[in-house]
């Protein structure tokens, strides 16, 4: 098996997708990062960065040692996921449900710039109007929060509440002097089940 990738990879700016269709983009100002003249192609001079057209791998092994020794983030960028289980409310019957949440943060400190890209459905998730509404305020944010199996969208309940929980929870483990506003979150899952804030 060959693996290979063509296109040029860099961690110029860190974006966090979702199916409730919502993006969130840091771009750091730096003048070592630049975006070339292609749409898709982002290009680094940050060394330890992987090359601009990455080489042929005999085995899966050798590119993910590759991408181990080559690839980290941006300065002022750590990630972290966490893995639990929860039980749906909606569907006891499923028993234990695996759930995984990752954590964006800014180390060095909120941004005051950032922008966002939200769904323009009729019926948003109720992360995307938590985001909406940090937009509209200008808030500085400091992190992201991203979980999966459930997407918090016409959840049955109080999904903004369960939101807000969530964004509360990171922004006090993570010590941020902004709190939970400081905070974004984003869900990918099941629709109509409420977000298991406490799992």
């Amino acid at each position: 098996m060959m693996f290979k990738k063509t296109i040029p990879l860099a961690l110029a700016s860190v974006v966090a997708l979702s199916a409730s269709s919502s993006a969130v983009a840091f771009i750091p100002q730096t003048s070592s990062s630049i975006i070339s003249n292609h749409p898709i192609a982002l290009r680094s001079t940050i060394e330890g960065d992987t090359d601009a057209i990455l080489p042929a791998f005999e085995t899966k092994d050798e590119y993910t040692a590759y991408l181990q020794k080559a690839g980290k983030l941006p300065d002022g960028f750590a990630v972290g996921t966490a893995k639990g289980t929860f039980v749906s409310v909606e569907a006891p019957a499923l028993g234990p449900l695996p759930i995984k949440a990752t954590v964006i943060h800014l180390t060095e400190g909120p941004a005051e710039s950032w922008a966002a890209v939200f769904t323009s459905n009729r019926f948003p998730g109720c992360p995307v109007k938590v985001g909406k509404a940090r937009l509209a305020e200008g808030k500085s944010i400091q992190a992201l929060v991203i979980n999966n199996k459930v997407s918090n969208v016409c959840p049955g309940g109080d999904g903004v509440a369960a939101a807000e929980s969530v964004c509360a929870a990171v922004a006090e483990k993570l010590n941020l002097a902004g709190g939970a506003s400081s905070v974004i979150p984003s869900s990918t899952g099941v629709i109509g089940w409420g977000l298991p804030a406490k799992e």
